[in-house]
């Protein structure tokens, strides 16, 4: 693949086939003496070298980039390991490797099997389970449990984990400052993320993450919206970003035209869509149409002015909606166990008649 990107990038033509055939030789060979060695240990009983082995036979796998594989060699592990350390090592090995094919439930789950055979790590390993489980709370879209975890961290205890290069003080900040911005409002945003002692040392790292959640929290909706597009423009190849770009971008500027909108009894639409960086008025009012009609503000366009007029909900309809749905609900509940007491009669009418 490497070989083929050359060839487009410099024109010249290459002849990989010796070189294929040699690494191919070459990864064969160490793949059948890992698995001779393993079985050799497997035969002597010697969890040891076994597990020794299976670390091998992993480390060869990941190089192939064959993840699946290294996963199942690592839980075929289990069985070798001497004590809950030994374990807790290898279900964090997965944890990493599914981190890379970026499965983040995958990611959860052997997180919390490391904490249930390690229920006391130390230091640096809570600094990695924390990184592992707010990458992957934030590959599964929960920003607001991310950003609970990654303002906890502190960049000395997660050392290590930086010097792997897996991860960067640089991710950190960029992973806190996207999800505080698409989970909290702004006083949340000043108390959690800017006032924040430990992580400021990550914002130190990354200074446009920092001004963005200040122009974000001073109201400078304009600078703090071309902020995120040049931030988010460079985090497509990110592999925890990139698959939630388009998500982000829209979940914060929503945020955003709440925060506008939220002094105002009336915003006019033209000088709306000038302040918050849309293309046209008409592109402003999709979105409010949207928002509207998914309850993230309440409000109306008025067509014939341009203006957008908030209104508020009265209490006595709010009171009626709610009984209203909690009428349906019970309801609902009230069908679904009729139904399920037909089902159990008609079950046993027809036990009772195979049995006559």
């Amino acid at each position: 693949h490497i070989a083929r990107l050359l060839e487009q990038l410099t024109g010249e033509r290459r002849d990989t086939e010796e070189w294929e055939r040699r690494v191919s030789k070459e990864v064969k060979e160490q793949d059948t003496e890992i698995r001779g060695k393993l079985e050799r240990a497997k035969k002597q009983v010697s969890k040891k070298d076994t597990l020794q082995a299976q670390w091998e036979l992993v480390r060869l796998l990941q190089q192939r980039g064959l993840m699946d594989e290294a996963v199942r060699a690592l839980q075929d592990g289990r069985t070798s390991c001497g004590g809950m350390p030994e374990q807790a090592e290898l279900y964090v090995e997965a944890a990493r490797v599914s981190q890379v094919m970026g499965r983040w439930l995958q990611v959860a789950t052997y997180i919390q099997r490391t904490e249930a055979v390690l229920p006391d790590p130390d230091a640096t390993a809570r600094a990695e389970l924390a990184v592992l489980r707010a990458q992957a709370d934030f590959g599964d879209c929960k920003w607001s449990v991310a950003v609970n975890g990654l303002r906890e961290l502190s960049i000395d205890t997660a050392s290590i984990v930086f010097a792997r290069k897996t991860v960067t003080p640089r991710d950190i900040a960029l992973y806190g400052t996207l999800a505080g911005l698409a989970a909290l409002d702004r006083d949340q945003v000043k108390q959690q993320l800017l006032d924040n002692v430990q992580f400021g040392q990550f914002l130190d790292r990354m200074p446009e993450c920092q001004a963005l959640l200040q122009s974000y929290y001073d109201s400078k909706y304009d600078d703090a919206l071309n902020m995120l597009t040049r931030i988010l423009s460079f985090c497509h190849l990110d592999p925890v970003i990139g698959p939630h770009v388009t998500t982000l971008k829209q979940r914060i500027r929503d945020n955003i035209v709440v925060l506008y909108i939220q002094p105002f009894v009336s915003v006019r639409m033209s000088s709306m869509a000038t302040a918050l960086c849309f293309g046209s008025t008409g592109q402003l009012e999709d979105t409010l149409v949207r928002m509207i009609d998914s309850g993230l503000i309440h409000a109306r366009i008025d067509g014939t002015t341009g203006f957008l007029i908030k209104h508020t909900v009265n209490a006595r309809d709010a009171a009626l909606s709610r009984v209203e749905t909690m009428h349906r609900a019970f309801a609902q509940q009230a069908e679904l166990m009729t139904a399920r007491i037909q089902y159990l009669e008609e079950e046993s009418a027809r036990k009772r008649g195979a049995r006559a």
